[in-house]
């Protein structure tokens, strides 16, 4: 007999009940099991989406339009654009373009980066308002295909997925041949690609809507809704009902466990 272990001479009237704790016990833990499962299962399949306007997972290159056609209102609006992503945790790449187009910042660069360039904009057009790093080598037409071209090309070397166009979409007419091919190049490549129109004309739209197709265009809603999403807010989704759901019955499961199947007490006589 072990030290500590009280005989008894009915102990056989008590193995119906401790077959019945453990067989509870048994099925309290594949549920708890089953629970967990459905839990991460349904974390893994939140709808969310990235507080910016690249595809899914945030990732992406912006191509920024620095002519000085861009309205006042539409460098403002820059600025509010550089900010949202500067103040997110995702990874991009920069491309700036007029007359020539050039990788300001490569992909996978942290938005944090951006920061830096923040008081070139939200006055006047950013070429010529004041002396900016780029003011003396941005001169001449907008060529809007060159800086989608650099951009495909440096999303398909990188791996990347998604290329985001900021512009007032007022191309040279020496570009438009380029433009069009480039718009199908994005086609074929499988590179998404989204505008942000800089307070465009009429026509200026309408062709890109043409071009590129509806859904491309990123409207000022868009922009306004992750502006208004808190610093370094990764992603924005709704409320988790099912996470939230199968958490409480965990939680709930767990509290039973502890009271069906806890150890044989022995009252105070």
């Amino acid at each position: 007999m072990a030290a500590g272990s009280l005989p008894l001479a009915d102990a056989p009237a008590l193995w119906p009940f401790a077959r019945r704790t453990r067989q509870v016990r048994l099925a309290l833990g594949f549920a708890l099991l089953a629970l967990f499962a459905a839990a991460v299962l349904a974390a893994f399949h939140l709808q969310t989406r990235a507080t910016s306007y690249f595809a899914q997972g945030g990732h992406g290159i912006v191509v920024l339009d620095l002519s000085a056609s861009v309205d006042p209102r539409g460098n403002q609006r820059m600025r509010t654009l550089l900010g949202t992503l500067a103040n997110s945790d995702q990874r991009l790449g920069l491309v700036v373009f007029e007359e020539a187009a050039y990788e300001l910042l490569p992909p996978g660069t942290r938005g944090d980066e951006i920061r830096p360039m923040l008081r070139f904009f939200g006055r006047s057009p950013a070429t010529y308002a004041s002396e900016t790093p780029w003011s003396r080598s941005f001169l001449g037409g907008t060529n809007i295909g060159l800086g989608l071209r650099l951009a495909r090309q440096i999303s398909e070397r990188s791996g990347g997925g998604s290329v985001l166009l900021v512009s007032d979409l007022e191309d040279s007419t020496s570009d438009l041949p380029l433009l069009a091919e480039e718009i199908g190049n994005y086609r074929i490549s499988g590179v998404r690609l989204r505008v942000l129109p800089m307070f465009p004309s009429t026509s200026s739209l309408a062709l890109f809507t043409n071009l590129a197709g509806s859904s491309a265009i990123v409207d000022t809603r868009a922009l306004q809704e992750n502006a208004a999403v808190a610093q370094h807010q990764g992603v924005v989704a709704g409320f988790p009902t099912w996470v939230f759901l199968l958490a409480a019955g965990l939680l709930i499961a767990l509290a039973v466990n502890e009271y069906m199947g806890r150890r044989l007490e022995w009252s105070v006589a």
